[in-house]
């Protein structure tokens, strides 16, 4: 007797937040993903077996942190500056009148899908070690240190008798 393999009927939250995990996993050097991108993972990984809109709908506004609430409040994901999708991390900024969730509960993941959660864990404690040391405002820190190090008057003082 065969075995069928059975499609997996997650909220289509939850199947976008696994989309885009998966998306990161395989890709790590890609900053995010269009929404075709992640509406197609939803698909070939049988997450949901909800419409196609609704799939798209999800990844395009109501799990978008950075963008005004239509409808669902959820915050997993942030639109990047170019338009691309990636997975929230909790220093990124988001919507104020968004107050939903940011990953899926593990009540409602089976249990191959549960490792996705302790990998995004690490992926944002890595991304805030890396966000400290690329950003180019924080790199000047200490930088102007030299400048003030000289009393004033001393300095002046000092001027003057030159």
């Amino acid at each position: 007797m065969q075995t069928v393999e059975r499609a997996l009927d997650l909220k289509v939250a939850d199947a976008v937040w696994v989309a885009t995990a998966m998306l990161h996993r395989e890709h790590s050097k890609v900053e995010g993903f269009t929404v075709a991108e992640i509406v197609a993972k939803v698909k070939e990984e049988g997450l949901t077996e909800k419409e196609d809109i609704s799939i798209y709908l999800h990844a395009n506004q109501h799990c978008v942190a950075n963008r005004a609430p239509n409808q669902a409040k959820l915050r997993m994901l942030f639109e990047t500056q170019n338009g691309l999708r990636r997975l929230l991390c909790p220093s990124d900024p988001f919507h104020a009148e968004r107050d939903g969730r940011v990953i899926p509960k593990a009540s409602d993941l089976p249990g191959h899908l549960m490792p996705l959660l302790r990998w995004y864990e690490e992926w944002c404690a890595k991304r805030r070690s890396r966000a400290s040391t690329d950003d180019p405002l924080l790199a000047l820190a200490g930088s102007g240190k030299g400048l003030w190090a000289l009393d004033a008057v001393e300095y002046v003082n000092r001027l003057r008798a030159e």
